[in-house]
């Protein structure tokens, strides 16, 4: 009795054992039940026909699905690894639009459209920032205020230089400032020792330089062209240096020049410093043309991309923008204590937005002189950054929820959430033609994706 009882109980295993097992080479006779494999068109739609008699797996595989579709509308794709160092900056490169990331400690990546990465030169470490430079932008340029700099070509990678390589970690030389040279591939510099040097970013080598004897060059403008290099001094010169020539100074604050911007097709030159002051400096007439004075520093000044306008951001209170065409200023009201970054200009100029701290992004329309919206997110938490995309009228907001909001440029007003991660975002910006955009990660990854404002309706989810 004991041994037909074991006998029978062991067969019963054998048989289920083998029913629950395919043979090599034959299909799962499972699939249908279980949905391992690939459904049909017909197939799918009796399993959503079905409602709420659906199964957690049945539901599983119809959130999959739309999942990988979604992603397919997107063209959403994860770039890179995690990499164990904060961004110096990531962005979109030269005329091809091409993705790229760059990290304080001197690794650099490029991405192709199918997402696959180039590994760049890694020498420099300790960068502090990048800068696009050449003709067509699309030379990466990774700043550091103490120690070697380096230039990536992202159209030809065999270039790769080194700039002012240190030959040691003592003594080193101090770069205040870094400046692009109008449509070439050449970077001008205010280094310590009274120097502005000019840079070949193909050659990897100095070319020119200047010495001041008297004041530091503490900034330079960014688009002097290569014959007319200005530039800014700690005692608050403003001075031109024509390297065939001589310098010249053209005009003076009464304390650090903080910022200096070109007003292109106006001959006007527009700098502050840090004895509160903004100077407008006409080059034809060769005379200053307007000084205003502020409570606080101006430590940030923008020109509009048709010329019109230049918007003048304190350290704390409200925003001024200058009206060229009628040469008045007027004061764009905030709160006295806010602190305003990120300014920037849409639609050619119409548009003034900025970042008041982390909590909303304000709207102004520089015609009318009017607020026309304030954008907080609105799925919660704070603002980490944001772009604009001119051609298909939004804002990307990304949030310290994860989330990256579409906001309506010309309204203000939300349309919807387009991506969530639980993993905390570092900023977005979209490509200079509008059709795509990356999400920069805290654990230095990105995210790609093919920007729609309309569509689809349902926020894609990634991690």
């Amino acid at each position: 009795m004991t041994r037909t009882g074991i006998s029978t109980l062991t067969a019963v295993a054998t048989v289920l054992m083998l029913s629950g097992c395919a043979s090599p080479g034959s299909s799962i006779p499972q699939a249908g039940k279980t949905y391992t494999g690939p459904l049909s068109a017909e197939a799918e739609a009796k399993l959503r026909a079905k409602g709420f008699g659906m199964t957690d797996a049945e539901r599983d595989k119809l959130d999959k699905i739309d999942r990988d579709r979604l992603a397919a509308k997107f063209d959403f794709q994860k770039l890179g690894q995690p990499v164990d160092s904060p961004f110096a900056g990531f962005g979109f490169a030269g005329p091809e639009n091409v993705p790229f990331a760059v990290y304080r400690n001197g690794k650099a990546l490029t991405f192709t459209p199918k997402g696959t990465d180039t590994e760049l030169e890694q020498i420099a470490p300790r960068l502090s920032g990048v800068l696009l430079a050449g003709k067509d932008k699309e030379r990466i340029v990774g700043e550091s205020p103490r120690g070697t700099m380096m230039s990536w070509n992202t159209a030809d990678l065999s270039q790769q230089v080194v700039l002012r390589p240190q030959k040691s970690t003592f003594n080193l030389t101090n770069v205040y400032d870094v400046g692009t040279v109008k449509e070439s591939p050449y970077l001008a510099m205010a280094v310590e020792g009274g120097r502005v040097e000019l840079w070949d970013l193909a050659a990897g080598e100095m070319v020119e330089f200047t010495e001041n004897k008297v004041s530091q060059p503490r900034q330079v403008m960014d688009g002097s062209a290569y014959n007319d290099v200005i530039y800014g001094t700690n005692r608050g010169e403003i001075e031109e240096w024509k390297p065939s020539v001589d310098t010249t100074r053209l005009y003076s604050h009464a304390g650090p020049v903080l910022d200096i911007a070109n007003v292109d097709g106006r001959d006007l030159i527009v700098s502050s410093a840090k004895d509160g002051t903004v100077t407008i400096y006409d080059r034809k007439k060769g005379e200053v043309v307007h000084t205003l004075e502020f409570d606080t520093v101006v430590y940030n000044i923008v020109v509009s991309p048709d010329n019109r306008y230049a918007a003048i951001f304190q350290a704390f209170g409200s925003p001024y923008y200058i009206d060229f065409d009628a040469m008045e200023s007027r004061r764009l009201y905030v709160g006295s204590g806010a602190h305003m970054t990120q300014g920037r200009f849409a639609k050619n100029g119409s548009l003034l937005l900025a970042r008041e701290d982390n909590d909303m992004i304000r709207v102004w329309n520089t015609e009318r002189n009017i607020l026309v919206a304030k954008i907080s997110p609105e799925k919660g938490g704070s603002i980490v950054g944001y772009d604009v995309s001119d051609a298909l009228g939004i804002i990307a907001v990304a949030t310290t929820k994860g989330n990256i909001e579409y906001w309506d440029l010309k309204t203000g007003h939300y349309i919807r959430t387009a991506l969530h991660t639980d993993t905390p975002l570092v900023g977005v910006e979209i490509s200079p033609d509008g059709t795509q955009a990356i999400v920069a990660q805290a654990d230095g990854q990105l995210a790609r994706w093919h920007v729609m404002a309309d569509q689809p309706e349902k926020t894609f989810m990634f991690d």
